[in-house]
């Protein structure tokens, strides 16, 4: 059985509803999918879309299925395979959830691409997708930025727990041996030095899980997961990330 690979992960807020950012990513994906790139099967003219359950692109030079849906429930969660210019055999495994931060007028959109154990070099083949999502990410992001809905810049403060775990490239014996580790303590000073740290540490008993909690204001939560993301431990894969919102309703 090979070893499991850490996802690619990538997460960001938009300033819309859950059902708004759902509909932005699956009705308006023609409108911003960057096509004629190197994130598309044909070079020029085409664009994709969903129908008859699968997500297709179409132009001049023919038509490719890029995957199949598994789960379509509007509006939290969009799940499917995932071979664009493959065989549907030789696919991989993506899933879109959608969750409401704050006043609820914002979106925490969490994509996480797994299933590179099929391949024969996995954290490679993974590697090849890391840097496509951001920017595949961020031009949703500015399509659904578009679409502000929120009626202004969101009331009160959100909760972020980042919660850590060894990536694709961390040592055998743990994170914390690996020089590119020391990044993840610089991130840590700069948002304690911001003043939304809460706490940040390292679970005990493991080889290099650990928790940070972050107490932003809700207009300032995109910047921040952001940043999260931007952490050099996590871009050298070192350390990966998964990001929550915490809906706090007490405190001591």
């Amino acid at each position: 059985m090979p070893e499991r690979v850490p996802p690619v992960r990538r997460q960001i807020v938009v300033p819309v509803a859950p059902g708004v950012a759902f509909d932005a990513w699956t009705a308006d994906i023609g409108l911003w999918w960057p096509t004629g790139s190197r994130h598309s099967v044909f070079e020029d003219g085409s664009s994709v879309k969903f129908t008859d359950g699968q997500l297709v692109e179409e132009g001049p030079q023919g038509r490719a299925v890029w995957g199949s849906v598994l789960e379509w429930q509007p509006p939290e969660l969009l799940r499917m395979t995932w071979h664009p210019g493959r065989p549907d055999t030789e696919h991989t495994d993506l899933s879109v959830r959608f969750a409401a931060i704050g006043d609820g007028t914002r979106t925490l959109v969490t994509l996480e691409h797994t299933g590179w154990e099929r391949f024969a070099d996995p954290v490679a083949y993974s590697d090849n997708y890391r840097g496509g999502w951001a920017y595949v990410t961020g031009e949703y992001e500015r399509h659904a930025g578009k679409l502000d809905t929120a009626g202004g810049p969101g009331n009160g403060e959100v909760w972020l727990v980042l919660s850590h775990t060894p990536g694709p490239h961390a040592p055998a014996d743990g994170v914390f041996t690996h020089p590119d580790f020391r990044l993840h303590g610089e991130f840590i000073g700069r948002v304690a030095a911001d003043g939304v740290l809460v706490a940040a540490g390292p679970i005990a008993g493991t080889a290099g899980d650990g928790m940070t909690i972050l107490r932003v204001p809700a207009d300032r939560a995109a910047d921040y997961v952001r940043a999260a993301q931007e952490d050099g431990s996590v871009t050298a894969g070192v350390l990966s990330v998964r990001i929550t919102a915490w809906n706090v309703r007490a405190t001591g």
